[in-house]
């Protein structure tokens, strides 16, 4: 009897023992209930990726392109978030839309060459290009499946907007425009300011990559206006990097004339105007200015906000890729490339391609 009746108190006991074991947990710090949020973020970002081609005609690299990024993969890993331009289609068959002609290039990656920017350590690879539609809309179908099933997010047509990611507790959102009908462009504002401004309301940070500009060592400097290249229009770029920068945007960066051009600091958040080739060791000229071919890396705070970054050299050569610049003259080119052409330039880019803000 005397159990029966003590039965009562134990329940009793055992509720404010819980409720008290409650309180507690819940008068812990944020960061013991939650992973919090890290006080900045790091991004990589570079232009035209195209590790070899298999179509129209085989034109692959050694090794089938397993050393191309030897000398920079470990800087792509290093950062929180890494973006790309994919400079064709991953396919392993099809039939070109193009006829053969001096300045008709065609590009086909074979699948398989996907592991190539898994193992770099790419998160993002934008595809609005004048090559994404080398083999017809069945290319670019192929291009979105290979790259989404092995992990990588993107963006560039009307299939894939945008992507977003979550990485160490911060949300993502990426997007890329182009300058053709078949890819989101750069000269539609009205769909322009509807993606990023979408991203901003459902993102922590937003990253935009474009692909614009006319083409070749004559158009390494910045213009005012729309740009063209035989008669296609190919964007007003300065107006349309503000305008992502306007509507949310927190960093954006540029490919696309196949040589460097300036950078930017705009309302305190970084513009790359363009970033050249990066990893093309067949099928594109590699000689003087697009040869070269910088790895940017930034710091952002949560507001998106440019802290500091560092442009790290790398020239391209035939058959191998990346490899490290010793002689300085990448960065001395984007630096001198932004003292000419960005007016009130606030950024000082140091011989090791650290950038800061002037003070």
């Amino acid at each position: 009897m005397r159990l029966y009746r003590s039965l009562p108190l134990v329940l009793l006991l055992c509720v404010f023992s819980m409720a008290l074991a409650q309180s507690i947990d819940n008068q812990q710090p944020a960061a013991t209930q939650q992973a919090s949020k890290p006080e900045f973020v790091t991004i990589s970002m570079n232009g035209d990726i195209m590790t070899g081609s298999i179509k129209p005609e085989m034109d692959m690299p050694p090794n089938d392109g397993r050393d191309i990024f030897i000398d920079c993969d470990s800087i792509i890993r290093s950062v929180d978030v890494a973006c790309g331009n994919l400079e064709g289609v991953l396919a392993d068959n099809g039939k070109t839309r193009k006829r053969p002609g001096r300045l008709s290039f065609s590009f086909m990656m074979p699948t398989r060459s996907v592991q190539l920017l898994v193992n770099a350590g790419y998160d993002f690879m934008g595809i609005a290009n004048n090559h994404i539609n080398d083999f017809y809309p069945a290319g670019i179908q192929s291009t979105i499946k290979t790259l989404t099933d092995n992990g990588i997010g993107v963006a560039g047509t009307k299939d894939c907007e945008t992507s977003i990611k979550v990485i160490n507790g911060v949300k993502y959102g990426f997007c890329a425009f182009g300058h053709e009908s078949y890819t989101l462009r750069t000269q539609d504002t009205v769909t322009v300011k509807r993606i990023v401004k979408k991203l901003r309301n459902d993102c922590d940070i937003v990253i935009v990559c474009f692909h614009g500009g006319s083409e070749g060592l004559d158009q390494r400097h910045l213009p005012y206006g729309t740009e063209y290249f035989y008669k296609a229009d190919r964007g007003n770029l300065r107006q349309f990097a503000h305008l992502c920068i306007d509507n949310g945007a927190d960093i954006v960066y540029g490919h696309g004339p196949h040589v460097c051009r300036a950078i930017e600091l705009y309302k305190n958040h970084l513009i790359a105007y363009s970033l050249g080739n990066f990893a093309t060791p067949r099928g594109m000229k590699l000689h003087y200015q697009t040869a070269y071919a910088p790895l940017l890396t930034v710091r952002l705070n949560l507001n998106g906000e440019f802290i500091d970054g560092r442009i790290h050299p790398f020239i391209q050569y035939r058959d191998l890729g990346p490899r490290v610049d010793t002689t300085g003259v990448v960065v001395d080119e984007i630096r001198t490339l932004t003292n000419e052409d960005i007016k009130d330039n606030q950024l000082d880019i140091a011989d090791d391609g650290t950038i800061t803000r002037k003070r």
